[in-house]
């Protein structure tokens, strides 16, 4: 009897771990994005030799832009949706989608500068046709910022475009596309003298460090044998913390948040449930066969190909006015 007890009380007991954090959906302000874009034109007057005109004209250009992203994540049911101004460089949407399409996330990427390109080209016309060179100042803006845009560079989209068309299931393809477009923007940055534009490589060289890191997570995760395609709902509590723990380990801007083996909520949590979502995003739904991404390879090379053929027959239009 006591040897059997003997044997009871030496059974390993199995952890327990405390029930995952609930994801917050915190309150979006409009805010961030004013203060964000006062913040863009304060930089760009004083950085750009340009009249206060031709700077509330491009934050106008850039917030067009943006508004096409925007729509186009609503339209999809993306969460979370917001809009940032990144002084002298641009501004960016972004959302949450618990699984992602290919087909949505190209249309978009080109929601955003295809119908600026459009637009501006038409604009063009009646700028010509009115003799109004504010009109033709906006057009300018609307046609160069766009079109240089979709030029296959990242983090240009473009450059998304190409990566998410054709290379995002090739890490490797895809790492070496990104350090080509980081060469070529420095190598223009020199040679233009456009040195503020070194900020875009050099934002894409802290992207792919993140990348990096957030790899090493996602193949320590898998190692343990969780599945890493699955939503945050799915996520059991043994997974969540396990997961939490890989983070604080191979991840160095939460190392200061996270003690591996110590299952305590952070007043940082809500963070860290972010690095948790994309360590265990779903992979992207594939809904693009040969056909389709042809045709949006096509729309992709007219979008450089129509504005200019508007632009030339409003100038020969316009001629005989």
């Amino acid at each position: 009897m006591e040897e059997q007890e003997s044997l009871i009380t030496s059974e390993p007991t199995e952890k327990v771990y405390p029930d995952k954090p609930v994801e917050e959906s915190a309150a979006k302000s409009l805010l961030p994005s004013i203060a964000s874009a006062l913040l863009f034109i304060a930089a760009s007057y004083f950085v750009f030799d340009w009249s206060l005109t031709n700077i509330l004209i491009l934050a106008g250009v850039v917030l067009f832009h943006e508004l096409g992203h925007f729509a186009a994540m609503k339209i999809y049911s993306y969460k979370d949706v917001s809009m940032f101004f990144v002084p002298l460089v641009g501004a960016f949407v972004s959302g949450t989608k618990e699984q992602i399409s290919q087909k949505q996330s190209i249309i978009i990427i080109l929601a955003g500068p295809l119908p600026g390109a459009l637009l501006g080209a038409i604009l063009y016309y009646f700028g010509l046709a009115y003799h109004n060179d504010f009109l033709l100042n906006i057009a300018g803006f609307m046609v160069l910022i766009n079109l240089f845009n979709l030029l296959p560079i990242m983090p240009f989209d473009g450059g998304r475009f190409i990566k998410s068309l054709f290379f995002e299931r090739s890490e490797l393809i895809s790492s070496i596309f990104s350090y080509i477009s980081i060469g070529a923007l420095f190598y223009y940055s020199i040679t233009s003298r456009s040195y503020f534009l070194m900020l875009v490589p050099g934002f894409l060289i802290l992207q792919l460090f993140a990348q990096s890191q957030l790899k090493k997570t996602k193949e320590a995760v898998v190692d343990k044998g969780i599945n890493i395609n699955k939503s945050y709902d799915e996520l059991s509590n043994e997974e969540y913390w396990l997961v939490r723990d890989e983070i604080g380990k191979h991840v160095k801007a939460f190392s200061k948040y996270i003690t591996p083996g110590k299952y305590e909520v952070s007043e940082n949590e809500q963070k860290i449930i972010e690095q948790v979502k994309a360590v265990i995003q779903k992979e992207p739904i594939q809904d693009l066969k040969v056909g389709g991404k042809i045709l949006f390879t096509v729309i992709w090379i007219l979008s450089f190909i129509i504005p200019f053929v508007i632009i030339g027959v409003s100038m020969i239009l316009t001629r005989s006015l």
